[in-house]
């Protein structure tokens, strides 16, 4: 089992780090949406699996993503999301056609997906919060400095800021623009740590990680030995199905829900009266 309980008190980590997309912004409810909204999939018949099944749509949505990261870590993320949805779209069957003008046919296609694409790679700005996230982040700033380390660029971060996230109490933030990787690459957290310690003077044993991709976030946490929070909000991307094992991945609390982490938080510094150790962050 990945939950390995720490005997680290809550009120111990003067610095929390989160993921964004997945553990603060409902991604899977995002994409699945703006995928079916677009016009190679909106298209397709009603008893494609795809259209049936959210959980098919979004697994083959991640095979893309993920390989593409991979690949070129360099890449800016909305270049990702467009090139995931290219090679999504063309994985689906194709019709043959009659057309004696087949050439500028292809053209035409090529074009609507070139265009599907861009609209896709600009829908993180309408990827809706989970109810739970503004609420929670501001209790948890009363105690603890918040910092995003997200897999994503510095303007399509800045869009969910001023939409979904607004207002939420970030003290800085770590992309993966900033850094030339994408998670679960170790170089984001060495980048994080460097950055807390430099900038806010937290050491990386301070430091908490909360996330809800088990591939993305928790095994490079454990390879690093960084405490980390698994908030389990039921999804099935980045490993998080129930009873899917992911090699490597360990995490000292699991939490259904980011309010219910505030909540042991708050609690814990009640017990300990007040901030104890995290006071003056």
């Amino acid at each position: 089992m990945p939950l390995v309980p720490s005997s680290t008190p809550l009120t111990h980590f003067r610095l929390i780090s989160f993921d964004v997309y997945g553990t603060l912004v409902d991604w899977e409810t995002g994409i699945a949406t703006a995928l079916l909204a677009s016009p190679h999939l909106s298209s397709l018949p009603s008893s494609h699996p795809f259209k049936t099944s959210r959980k098919a749509l979004l697994k083959a949505f991640e095979t893309h993503e993920r390989a593409i990261q991979t690949a070129h870590p360099n890449m800016l993320y909305s270049a990702v999301l467009g090139e995931s949805y290219k090679q999504l779209v063309a994985s689906l069957p194709t019709s043959t056609s009659t057309s004696n003008d087949s050439t500028k046919e292809t053209e035409n296609d090529d074009a609507l997906v070139v265009t599907a694409a861009a609209a896709f790679s600009t829908s993180i700005a309408s990827w809706p919060a989970f109810p739970d996230t503004l609420a929670a982040l501001h209790a948890l700033s009363t105690h603890c400095t918040l910092i995003p380390l997200t897999n994503t660029s510095n303007t399509l971060f800045a869009q969910t800021r001023a939409h979904a996230l607004a207002g939420a109490p970030f003290a800085a933030a770590c992309t993966a623009e900033d850094v030339g990787s994408y998670k679960p690459a170790l170089a984001n957290f060495e980048y994080l740590f460097a950055r807390a310690q430099a900038d806010f003077g937290v050491p990386r044993d301070r430091i908490l990680h909360v996330a809800q991709s088990l591939w993305h976030d928790h095994v490079p946490a454990a390879r690093l030995g960084l405490e980390s929070v698994w908030v389990d909000r039921g999804g099935v991307m980045g490993g998080d199905e129930e009873g899917e094992e992911v090699a490597g991945a360990r995490y000292a609390w699991r939490v259904r829900s980011l309010g219910e982490l505030a909540e042991r938080i708050e609690e814990a510094f009640r017990e300990e009266g007040g901030k104890g150790e995290g006071e003056g962050v």
